[in-house]
C-alpha cells in the first residue's frame, strides 16, 4: 500500500527525526526497527528468567505451610532463624519437638502458631538502653597479648573467658586492652 502522505515523526529507538510515508511507522529505519524488537525480547526474557527465580525460592516456603510435621530445618526456612536458634528455642521448651531419632527431630506446625500466639497477647515493645562502656585510662589495662604471655592461655581460651564473662574490651590503634582488675579478678577464681 502505498501513500502519497508525508508525516514528520519521531523514531521511537533512536528518537531522531525523520519523514514517514504512514501515519503508523515507529522506527526511521530497519536497523531501528531490529534494534527495537532485540531489545523488546531481551527485556522478556529477563522479566520471565526473574519471575521463574522467584516461584522457584517461594515453592519451598509454600509447600512447608501445607505440612502438619515439620524438621528443625524446615522450621528455620519458615521462620527465617538460624537452626541453631531453633534448638536453643527447643532447649529452653519454648517450642514442643518430638525425636524420632538421634537425627530426626519434628515440631508440629501447630506448635509454631502457638508460639507466635502467645507472642501477640504479650505484645509489650521492650527497647533496651545500649549501655555504654565507659574505656578504662590504658595505663589500668592490658593488651591481649599480655594477658596471654602473663596468665600462660591461648588467644581462643582468652575470647572465650572474655565473652563468657562479659567482660568489656576496646581497641585503640592496632591494640585491643581489657581492663586490670576485670582480668585479674578472673584468673584469681
Amino acid at each position: 500500500m502505498s501513500s502519497n502522505i508525508q508525516v514528520t515523526r519521531i523514531c521511537q529507538f533512536c528518537e531522531k527525526e525523520f519523514t514517514a510515508k504512514t501515519t503508523k511507522t515507529k522506527f526511521c529505519s530497519l536497523t531501528c526497527g531490529s534494534k527495537a524488537y532485540k531489545k523488546r525480547t531481551r527485556q522478556q526474557k529477563i522479566a520471565t528468567s526473574n519471575l521463574e527465580t522467584i516461584t522457584i525460592k517461594s515453592k519451598p516456603i509454600l509447600e512447608l505451610k501445607d505440612k502438619e510435621f515439620l524438621t528443625v530445618k524446615e522450621v528455620s526456612l519458615l521462620l527465617g532463624f538460624s537452626t541453631m536458634t531453633i534448638y536453643r528455642l527447643i532447649n529452653e521448651n519454648k517450642i514442643a519437638a518430638y525425636n524420632f531419632s538421634q537425627r530426626m527431630t519434628v515440631i508440629k506446625r501447630s506448635e509454631i502458631d502457638a508460639l507466635f500466639q502467645l507472642i501477640e497477647s504479650n505484645c509489650e515493645i521492650i527497647i533496651r538502653p545500649k549501655e555504654k562502656k565507659i574505656n578504662a585510662e590504658i595505663a589500668d589495662c592490658y593488651t591481649i597479648t599480655e594477658i596471654q604471655q602473663k596468665f600462660n592461655i591461648s588467644n581462643g581460651a582468652l575470647y572465650n573467658i572474655i565473652k563468657r564473662n562479659n567482660i568489656h574490651k576496646f581497641t585503640k590503634g592496632k591494640f585491643t586492652y581489657v581492663a586490670k582488675a576485670d582480668i585479674e579478678t578472673i584468673f584469681k577464681k
